[in-house]
Protein backbone atom coordinates (compact mmCIF):
# COMPACT_ATOMS: atom_id res chain seq x y z
CA UNK A 1 0.00 0.00 0.00
CA UNK A 2 1.37 3.70 -0.78
CA UNK A 3 1.76 5.39 2.17
CA UNK A 4 -1.12 7.57 2.99
CA UNK A 5 -0.77 11.21 1.75
CA UNK A 6 -2.64 14.48 3.36
CA UNK A 7 -4.49 15.28 0.27
CA UNK A 8 -5.91 12.29 0.16
CA UNK A 9 -7.62 12.73 3.86
CA UNK A 10 -10.99 14.67 5.05
CA UNK A 11 -11.63 15.16 8.52
CA UNK A 12 -14.73 17.31 10.08
CA UNK A 13 -17.24 17.52 12.55
CA UNK A 14 -21.15 17.01 12.02
CA UNK A 15 -23.01 19.98 12.94
CA UNK A 16 -26.81 20.08 13.84
CA UNK A 17 -29.39 19.97 10.76
CA UNK A 18 -33.08 19.35 9.98
CA UNK A 19 -33.64 16.70 7.84
CA UNK A 20 -37.61 15.42 6.69
CA UNK A 21 -38.86 17.95 9.94
CA UNK A 22 -36.69 15.96 12.65
CA UNK A 23 -33.88 18.33 13.88
CA UNK A 24 -30.59 16.37 14.70
CA UNK A 25 -28.15 17.85 17.03
CA UNK A 26 -24.70 18.82 16.31
CA UNK A 27 -21.59 17.53 18.42
CA UNK A 28 -21.25 20.76 20.31
CA UNK A 29 -24.66 20.94 21.27
CA UNK A 30 -24.02 17.83 23.45
CA UNK A 31 -23.53 18.91 27.10
CA UNK A 32 -20.49 17.23 28.04
CA UNK A 33 -18.78 18.63 24.75
CA UNK A 34 -16.68 21.80 25.42
CA UNK A 35 -18.36 24.77 22.52
CA UNK A 36 -15.38 25.54 21.16
CA UNK A 37 -14.43 21.81 20.39
CA UNK A 38 -12.52 21.21 17.11
CA UNK A 39 -12.46 17.20 17.71
CA UNK A 40 -13.27 15.52 14.72
CA UNK A 41 -15.90 13.23 14.19
CA UNK A 42 -15.59 12.03 10.31
CA UNK A 43 -12.62 11.09 8.22
CA UNK A 44 -12.17 9.80 4.82
CA UNK A 45 -9.35 8.70 2.86
CA UNK A 46 -8.38 7.77 -0.19
CA UNK A 47 -5.64 4.48 -0.09
CA UNK A 48 -3.93 2.92 -3.36
CA UNK A 49 -2.44 -0.11 -3.56
CA UNK A 50 1.17 -0.58 -4.87
CA UNK A 51 0.81 -2.82 -7.88
CA UNK A 52 -0.11 -3.43 -11.17
CA UNK A 53 -3.64 -4.05 -11.07
CA UNK A 54 -5.07 -1.64 -8.95
CA UNK A 55 -2.44 0.95 -9.84
CA UNK A 56 -4.49 4.71 -9.66
CA UNK A 57 -7.62 3.15 -8.54
CA UNK A 58 -8.71 4.67 -5.01
CA UNK A 59 -10.06 2.48 -1.89
CA UNK A 60 -12.43 4.75 -0.25
CA UNK A 61 -12.93 4.99 3.42
CA UNK A 62 -15.18 6.59 5.24
CA UNK A 63 -15.59 6.55 9.12
CA UNK A 64 -18.03 8.72 11.94
CA UNK A 65 -20.08 9.26 14.37
CA UNK A 66 -23.99 9.99 14.47
CA UNK A 67 -24.12 8.92 10.89
CA UNK A 68 -27.50 8.18 9.34
CA UNK A 69 -26.64 4.53 8.10
CA UNK A 70 -24.81 2.16 9.49
CA UNK A 71 -23.34 0.13 6.32
CA UNK A 72 -19.82 -1.40 4.95
CA UNK A 73 -19.51 -0.84 1.30
CA UNK A 74 -16.66 -1.78 -1.24
CA UNK A 75 -17.20 -0.34 -4.66
CA UNK A 76 -15.25 -1.42 -7.15
CA UNK A 77 -14.64 -0.01 -11.18
CA UNK A 78 -16.20 -2.04 -13.49
CA UNK A 79 -13.08 -1.65 -15.44
CA UNK A 80 -11.39 -3.47 -12.99
CA UNK A 81 -13.95 -6.04 -11.79
CA UNK A 82 -14.45 -9.14 -14.98
CA UNK A 83 -18.00 -8.93 -15.38
CA UNK A 84 -18.17 -12.58 -14.25
CA UNK A 85 -17.29 -11.53 -11.07
CA UNK A 86 -20.82 -9.67 -9.84
CA UNK A 87 -20.88 -11.89 -7.60
CA UNK A 88 -17.74 -11.51 -5.18
CA UNK A 89 -18.89 -7.86 -5.77
CA UNK A 90 -22.26 -8.69 -4.39
CA UNK A 91 -20.61 -10.71 -1.21
CA UNK A 92 -18.58 -8.09 -0.75
CA UNK A 93 -21.18 -5.21 -0.31
CA UNK A 94 -24.08 -7.35 1.83
CA UNK A 95 -21.68 -9.39 3.90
Amino acid sequence: MKPLQLEDVVIGQYKSHTKGGTTYPGYTDDKTVPKDSVTPTFAAAALFINNARWDGVPFLMKAGKALHTKRYVMYLPEQIMPKYSIYLVMQVLFM
